[in-house]
C-alpha cells in the first residue's frame, strides 16, 4: 500500500491487480456469492480508496477483468510485488514491467541454490529493497539480473491520518517489534549460511536485562513452542501478531503505543550485507517512533545518526537504545523527518522513476 498510495499521491492513476487459484478459496457463505477471501480483498481495496480500481482474478477471470484490461492497455508501468502476478499477458507490450524484490538474498538464492522459478521472465527492470546489493561488500548472488536498489517507501502522512491523534508514548512504554518467528529454511551459498529471523531472535534473547526497559515482540510464537518460555523468562512481553495485525487501526495503535522498534533482521539479510530495510520499520518512523535497526549494511547507503540507529548484537543495541532515551524527543523528531524525507514514498518513487527513464 505504501507503493500504491505513493504513486497515487504523485498523481498517478493506480489499479491493484491480484490473481489466485480457485482451489485456494474458501467456500462462499451462500451459493452464488463470492468467497470470504474475495470479499476481504474487495473490502480492503475500498478501505484504501481503490474500490473502482481493483481486479482480483480467480483462475484468470474476474467481473473487473475487462475494465482492468482497458486501463492496462495504456498503462505506463506495472510494479510486480515479489513477482507474484504471473499474467503479464494481460498487459500491453509497451508497459514497463518492474519486478520488486522485498527479500534480497533469499530471492536470488532461491534461483541460484534451489533452482526456483521466481517469475523473472517478461520483466524489464528488477528492483530490490537490498539497498547495498551493488556494493563490492555484498555477499549474495545477482541471479543473472541487474538490480536497481531502492529504500522501502512510506506514505507517512497517510498512516498518521489513519491513526488520528498521535501522542508521545508513555515513558515506560515497551520497545517492540512485529514478525514471524519461523520463516524460510536456511540456505548455504559459497560456504555461508543464510537463515531466518528465529536465529537472530535467539541471539537477542537476553536483551531486556541489558536494555533495562520493557521489551515486546508481536509474533506467532506460542506457548507450545520450545522458545516461548525462555523468552518470557528473559523478560520479553510476547503478544499475538494475529491480534496485532488483524486490521490497520489495531496495527497502527500497537506501533504508536511503543517507545520504538527493535528491528531484528533475518540472519540471511545480515550475512548477505545486501542493505535490507524493513517496510514495517518505516511505519514506526512515520509515527515518530525511533528504530533500532540491525545492521544489514544499510549503513553503507544511509549514514543516519538520529531516529534510526544500527546495531549488531545485544551490547551495542542496548547502547543505542540508551542513547535514544537520553534525548528521546530529538530522536522521535528525527524519525518523523526520515519518514517524510529520505524514505518518503514521493522521494523513493521519483528516484526510482529517474533510474528507469
Amino acid at each position: 500500500m505504501n507503493w500504491a498510495i505513493g504513486f497515487r499521491e504523485l498523481g498517478w492513476d493506480v489499479w491493484l491487480v491480484e490473481n489466485i487459484a480457485r482451489e485456494k478459496l474458501s467456500p462462499p457463505a451462500e451459493p452464488g456469492q463470492m468467497s470470504p477471501e474475495e470479499l476481504f480483498f474487495k473490502a480492503k481495496a475500498k478501505e484504501f480508496g481503490f474500490e473502482n480500481h481493483v481486479c482480483l482474478l480467480v483462475d484468470g477471470e474476474s467481473p473487473d477483468r475487462e475494465a482492468f484490461q482497458d486501463f492496462a492497455a495504456d498503462a505506463d508501468l506495472f510494479l510486480n510485488y515479489s513477482g507474484q502476478f504471473n499474467r503479464l499477458d494481460l498487459l500491453s507490450p509497451r508497459t514497463r514491467k518492474l519486478y520488486l524484490d522485498v527479500d534480497p538474498a533469499f530471492t536470488q538464492l532461491w534461483v541460484e541454490v534451489c533452482g526456483s522459478d521466481m517469475n523473472f521472465a517478461g520483466h524489464d527492470f528488477f528492483v530490490t529493497v537490498g539497498t547495498n546489493i551493488n556494493s563490492p561488500s555484498a555477499l549474495l548472488p545477482h541471479a543473472g539480473k541487474e538490480w536497481i536498489p531502492v529504500a522501502p517507501p512510506v506514505a507517512a502522512q497517510y498512516w498518521r491520518d489513519r491513526l488520528g491523534a498521535l501522542e508521545a508514548p508513555a515513558p515506560d512504554a515497551p520497545w517492540t517489534t512485529i514478525g514471524h518467528w519461523y520463516g524460510y529454511p536456511e540456505m548455504e551459498w559459497q560456504g555461508r549460511k543464510y537463515g531466518g529471523k528465529r536465529e537472530s531472535f535467539m541471539m537477542m534473547r537476553e536483551f531486556p536485562s541489558h536494555a533495562g526497559r520493557p521489551c515486546g515482540i508481536a509474533t506467532d510464537l506460542n506457548s507450545e513452542w520450545d522458545d516461548y518460555e525462555g523468552f518470557r523468562q528473559a523478560g520479553w512481553q510476547l503478544v499475538s501478531s494475529i491480534e496485532v495485525c488483524r486490521d490497520i487501526p489495531t496495527y497502527l495503535r500497537f506501533i504508536a503505543a511503543s517507545r520504538g522498534e527493535i528491528g531484528v533482521a533475518k540472519t540471511g539479510y545480515i550475512t548477505s550485507r545486501g542493505g535490507w530495510l524493513s517496510d514495517r520499520s518505516m511505519i514506526y518512523l512515520a509515527l515518530g517512533r525511533p528504530v533500532l535497526q540491525q545492521d544489514t549494511a544499510w549503513t553503507e547507503v544511509f549514514p543516519i545518526d538520529a531516529g534510526q540507529l544500527p546495531f549488531v548484537g545485544i551490547e551495542d543495541c542496548a547502547a543505542a537504545l540508551h542513547r535514544i532515551e537520553e534525548n528521546y524527543e530529538k530522536h522521535s523528531s528525527a524519525a518523523t523527518a526520515l519518514a517524510d524525507g529520505v524514505f518518503s514514498a514521493e522521494q523513493v518513487i521519483r528516484t526510482l522513476l529517474s533510474r528507469i527513464s
